[in-house]
C-alpha cells in the first residue's frame, strides 16, 4: 500500500486536478454527508480514468499544491456513531475506503483513499454521483457518462480487443502475406481466435480492423523543405488504409529513403567517409514505439514529419 507521502506527492505532481482526486485546505469538506458524496463521485470517476483508486486530500492548497496542513478530525463521532461507520452504512456497494494521515514538512496531511467502483457504480444514500471537472454531479443527469461508466464496469476500458470494429466485412490477405514473408503460416480456420481478432460476442474487434486489408485509418509521412510547416511541402506519402503491419514496414522503408548518406570530407586523406543523416536504429525504435503505443481505439494515427534538420514523430497515446 502506498504511503500518505507517496500519494500526496503523486497528486501534487499534476499541473491540474484530474477528476479522480481532490485537494482541500484546512477543514473544508468535513461534514460526513459531503464526504459521502465525494466517495461516490470519486469512486466512479476513478473507473472512467482507469485508476484503481481515488483520493480526497486535506492539507494541500488547491491551485498552488502547497502543503498547508489541516485540523480535520476523521475520528469524531456522529450522534455517538464512529465517523467512518456512519459513512460505511450509506455507501453502496460496500467499499474499503480508509483515512490515513502523516506529517509532511511540518504540515499534517489527511488522505481518504477510495477504491474505484466495481460491478456497479458507487452510490451514497442511494444516489450515484460523478465528477465532471471539479464539480460533483448526480450521475442520472448525464446518461452518456452513466452508459460509459457501465460499459467500462462490464467490459473494462476500451481497448483493441473489446472495442468492436466499425466494419463487419473484413479481409486479411495482406496479413497472411506478411506472415508468409516471415516464414510463419497462419491457419485460416483458427487465426481469428489465435490472434484475438474477435470480441467476446464474436464480432470483429478493433485489432481485426487494424490488421485487415483496409484499416480505414490514414497514416501520412510529410516532408518539408524548411524547418517548419510554413515552408514548402516537398512530399507527402500515404501509408494507411492497409494492414497496420504493412503500414509499419512502409514507414520504416521510407525512413531509409530519406536517410541518404552524405560525404564527410573532414580530415579526408584518401577514402571518402559516408555518413547517414540520422541513426537508423533510433528512427526504427521511435517509429515502432509510435505504432505500438498509439491510442488506436480512437482511430487516430501517429504523425510523421520530416524537416530540413529533424524528423518529428507524434504518437497519440497516454
Amino acid at each position: 500500500m502506498n504511503s500518505v507521502a507517496d500519494i500526496v506527492n503523486k497528486c501534487r505532481s499534476y499541473d491540474n486536478e484530474p477528476e479522480w482526486f481532490e485537494f482541500k485546505q484546512g477543514t473544508a469538506v468535513s461534514k460526513p454527508d459531503d464526504i459521502g458524496v465525494y466517495i461516490s463521485a470519486l469512486s466512479n470517476a476513478a473507473v472512467l480514468a482507469g485508476q484503481p483508486a481515488s483520493y480526497l486530500i486535506w492539507g494541500v492548497q488547491n491551485s498552488t499544491h502547497e502543503l498547508t496542513g489541516t485540523k480535520f478530525n476523521y475520528q469524531k463521532d456522529i450522534d455517538n456513531e464512529p465517523f467512518q461507520h456512519y459513512l460505511s452504512r450509506y455507501v453502496s456497494p460496500a467499499l474499503y475506503f480508509h483515512f490515513d494521515e502523516d506529517v509532511m514538512d511540518g504540515h499534517r496531511v489527511v488522505v481518504l483513499t477510495i477504491p474505484a467502483a466495481r460491478i456497479v457504480p458507487t452510490s451514497y444514500k442511494d444516489e450515484r454521483w460523478i465528477r465532471i471537472g471539479s464539480s460533483k454531479e448526480r450521475l442520472k443527469k448525464y446518461p452518456d457518462r452513466e452508459a460509459a461508466l457501465f460499459r467500462v464496469l462490464n467490459s473494462g476500458l476500451p481497448d483493441l480487443l473489446n472495442t468492436e470494429s466499425r466494419f463487419a466485412e473484413l479481409s486479411f490477405d495482406q496479413l497472411f502475406l506478411y506472415y508468409d514473408m516471415r516464414g510463419i503460416k497462419l491457419n485460416k480456420k483458427t487465426f481469428k481466435q489465435n490472434l484475438e481478432l474477435l470480441t467476446p460476442g464474436g464480432k470483429y474487434n478493433m485489432l481485426a480492423q487494424l490488421l485487415s486489408d483496409n484499416s480505414h485509418i490514414p497514416i501520412r509521412f510529410s516532408v518539408f523543405k524548411g524547418k517548419d510547416k510554413t515552408s514548402t511541402m516537398y512530399a507527402v506519402r500515404e501509408y494507411g488504409n492497409m494492414c497496420l503491419l504493412m503500414s509499419l514496414d512502409k514507414v520504416l522503408d521510407f525512413g531509409d529513403t530519406l536517410n541518404v548518406p552524405q560525404a564527410d570530407e573532414r580530415e579526408r586523406k584518401v577514402e571518402r567517409k559516408e555518413v547517414p543523416l540520422f541513426s537508423k536504429e533510433a528512427f526504427s525504435e521511435a517509429v515502432i514505439n509510435a505504432f505500438a503505443h498509439n491510442q488506436w481505439v480512437n482511430e487516430n494515427s501517429p504523425m510523421f514529419t520530416a524537416y530540413e534538420d529533424r524528423i518529428e514523430i507524434v504518437s497519440l497515446g497516454t
